[in-house]
């Protein structure tokens, strides 16, 4: 499995969200940057993004880091929509071969639906 949360937005600038939380984003793209790849390649890009991934001892835990994710968000996330956030994209990617069984725990499903964000699966056979 493969967690990770997409945080993006028009005026979001991931390097303030990591000074102002202490975490670090992966994939950052700041407003105005010109990208090399994708969409807007070549041409200054018109939001800011950045993804947040659980750190390695997480992603080895039975949640694969979806608990550390949701907390994460939880307790920041007043921080990103300051920064900018618009939206934010909670994504695991599933990976299997032969049958497929996963388990949600539950206080990670209550804080992303006390946050109202939506959880999204996507299953990729091997």
């Amino acid at each position: 499995m493969d967690i990770r949360c997409h945080l993006y937005g028009v005026e979001f600038s991931p390097k303030r969200a990591e000074e102002l939380t202490g975490i670090t984003l992966e994939n950052k793209i700041e407003v105005g940057e010109i990208v090399s790849k994708g969409r807007y390649r070549g041409t200054p890009i018109p939001y800011g993004n950045g993804e947040l991934i659980p750190p390695i001892n997480f992603k080895v835990a039975n949640d694969f880091g979806l608990e550390w994710i949701a907390l994460t968000i939880y307790e920041h996330i007043e921080i990103f929509r300051n920064c900018g956030v618009e939206n934010i994209d909670l994504i695991i990617g599933v990976f299997y071969e032969g049958q497929c069984n996963f388990t949600l725990p539950p206080k990670a499903l209550k804080l992303i639906g006390k946050m109202g964000i939506e959880l999204q699966v996507s299953c990729y056979e091997g």
